[in-house]
């Protein structure tokens, strides 16, 4: 299946399919740490990290009823799909918007507006990393090389329209419009 982009990106070129709203302490997907010669590697972070990329797949297989997939000789045991067509919305262009509600620290302005821009609240493009990943992982998309538009944004709790009340994350998935037909 081909999908030719549209002439302009207009706002209304993306469908809304799902939004998905995962609580739990934000970890972002960043640096790998080499054990050692034919040990592997692991995120220096994987402690915080394995539990937040199971809290997203969790959460976005609650919402959309996807499941991940399961090798059985190139095909899916759960759904009977071979692999390169795996996925809710596997080969369509796809848009996510994520919020990431990051704790305030104690130290920060309780009536005051501020951005998490410290090192502790970790790089925005680690979190969009996690949560791509865990999409995928969960199944609503085959890759997050699928992902043609991305909108991150990382707040504190109750300061910005899209923020949780706690930690955790709100994302929203659209796919282009007509491309599923």
């Amino acid at each position: 299946m081909t999908v030719t982009a549209p002439d302009s990106m207009l706002p209304d070129t993306w469908d809304p399919v799902a939004v998905i709203t995962v609580y739990g302490t934000p970890a972002g997907q960043g640096q790998v740490s080499f054990n050692g010669r034919g040990r592997g590697a692991r995120h220096t972070n994987e402690k915080w990290l394995k539990p937040w990329r199971a809290a997203i797949i969790q959460a976005t297989r609650d919402r959309t009823g996807c499941h991940g997939y399961t090798d059985w000789d190139g095909i899916c045991l759960t759904c009977r799909v071979p692999k390169p067509q795996h996925g809710l919305y596997a080969n369509t262009p796809v848009r996510v918007e994520l919020t990431v509600t990051v704790d305030k620290p104690k130290s920060n302005p309780k009536r005051k507006r501020t951005w998490p821009i410290t090192q502790s609240s970790t790089d925005i493009d680690h979190h969009a990393r996690a949560c791509l990943d865990s999409l995928s992982k969960a199944g609503v998309i085959k890759d997050d090389s699928q992902v043609t538009e991305l909108l991150a944004r990382k707040v504190y709790p109750g300061e910005h329209p899209e923020a949780l009340d706690q930690p955790g994350a709100v994302i929203r998935l659209y796919t282009l419009t007509g491309a599923l037909s």
